[in-house]
């Protein structure tokens, strides 16, 4: 029955975890949510710097909702080929991957690019480095508690999973922090319950157990 909980956790887990980790693209930009964002990029035709007196470069944005925070605006374009644009904060304050496109014409030459932009609570690529640890770590020592009928061992799992879904619901996952990614964190705070009640009664129970042996 042990191993059968042990599967079924594994699965769900998984099941949750995969499509995220499997879809979310890196990001090419990274800003900080609560503050502009001042967006700059490079634009070339077949090597050589737009020319900013000719060139005309129009960003187009969308938010992780998939509406539009800039449609085909006119950006700024420097000696050496830079373009910018920047987002004031009202724009960009959902936390998420911003999928977005520049288009460039100089000298009857069009050139357009696309890119990912991403809002982070850090203002760095969160990646899943932590995230994959906390619950690649939650899931081993489950089955090794279990495995081995130790219920110490699935108390700290059970503590795991809490902080597994904690940090899933504060910092989402990867750069998501979405509806899908809190559903995960609450499926882990729910395990991380349950194991820490289920452990925590097998370790009562032994004491009792032993106090009466006594």
């Amino acid at each position: 029955m042990k191993h059968k909980i042990m599967i079924l956790t594994i699965i769900t887990f998984l099941l949750m975890i995969v499509p995220i980790v499997t879809v979310t693209a890196t990001p090419d930009y990274v800003f900080k949510v609560g503050e502009d964002a001042n967006f700059i990029a490079s634009c070339d035709i077949d090597g050589v710097p737009c020319n900013p007196t000719t060139a005309l470069c129009n960003l187009t944005l969308r938010n992780p909702n998939d509406g539009y925070v800039v449609n085909f605006k006119p950006m700024t374009v420097k000696f050496g080929g830079d373009i910018n644009y920047t987002l004031k904060t009202n724009q960009i304050t959902q936390i998420g991957e911003y999928p977005g496109k520049i288009n460039c014409m100089d000298g009857g030459f069009n050139k357009t690019a696309t890119f990912i932009m991403a809002i982070t609570p850090t203002g760095e690529d969160a990646g899943y480095g932590l995230f994959l640890i906390l619950a690649i770590s939650s899931i081993v020592i489950l089955a090794l508690g279990m495995w081995a009928g130790n219920e110490y061992v699935g108390f700290l799992a059970g503590a795991l999973f809490l902080i597994t879904g904690l940090y899933s619901i504060a910092y989402g996952i990867g750069n998501l922090t979405d509806l899908y990614t809190r559903a995960i964190g609450f499926v882990g705070l729910g395990l991380g319950l349950i194991f820490l009640i289920a452990a925590g009664y097998k370790v009562v129970e032994g004491i009792l157990g032993e106090d009466k042996a006594f």
